[in-house]
């Protein structure tokens, strides 16, 4: 469909009035009306979830807009092409996490459609870090420990500089007792970052190490450079 641009900026403007006027449902049902037209534009559904995950939204539909959001995702893998769908993917992930965070129950409630969202997710994209991220959050945050083992260790290979996930690897392997591994992986991190903002965070999370097996010594070091970063 060819298409009318005066008309879909005259939808964009009349969208923007409701949601200065404090019109929500209004400027949603406007702007969505977009979605109807060109089914196969992906910017307008990125748009109208990012509308629907707006904070003064969820304060005016509440829960609804996760739903919603989640629905538009549904909507846009239905409709776009293979190369597009990726985005929705994470961003269904994304949201679903909220909505576990939110409310447990309704996670229990539809245990078995996320745990088969997330596992097709994985599978039509293995190598993609901010997916897999969000699947090892979902996994850990609903405790299947064997899954987010898994999916840490995946992404530790493919990032293995990135602090945030270094540490989820470090602090597993302390909890399964291998602290000489632990140590071995952040002291190695530290050599090749030196100018790294979470030189702080990697210090005192050394001199806790160290001092959990008793060198003192080695944690004094760290120590001292911690105070005189």
């Amino acid at each position: 469909m060819k298409k009318d641009l005066t008309a879909i900026h005259r939808i964009e403007q009349i969208t923007q009035k409701y949601f200065s006027n404090g019109e929500i449902r209004s400027g949603l049902k406007t702007y969505r009306s977009l979605l109807e037209d060109y089914p196969k534009d992906r910017n307008y559904y990125i748009n109208y979830i990012n509308f629907l995950l707006d904070e003064s939204v969820i304060a005016e539909l509440l829960w609804p807009a996760y739903e919603e959001a989640v629905a538009c995702c549904d909507r846009a893998i239905f409709q776009l092409s293979e190369e597009e769908k990726l985005y929705f993917y994470c961003k269904k992930a994304e949201v679903y996490i909220i909505m576990i965070d939110g409310d447990y129950s309704w996670y229990t409630a539809h245990e078995a459609e996320v745990i088969e969202f997330m596992k097709t997710a994985v599978e039509r994209y293995p190598d993609n870090i901010v997916l897999l991220k969000t699947a090892m959050a979902f996994y850990r945050i609903t405790g299947n420990q064997d899954k987010y083992v898994d999916i840490l260790n995946r992404i530790y290979q493919s990032t293995p500089n990135d602090f945030m996930i270094l540490l989820q690897k470090v602090t597993l392997l302390e909890q399964e007792g291998n602290m000489e591994e632990a140590i071995d992986i952040l002291e190695n991190w530290i050599r090749i970052n030196p100018e790294s903002p979470h030189l702080a965070a990697s210090y005192n999370k050394m001199i806790l190490m160290y001092k959990k097996i008793d060198e003192g010594d080695k944690a004094d070091v760290y120590q001292d450079l911690l105070d005189n970063q």
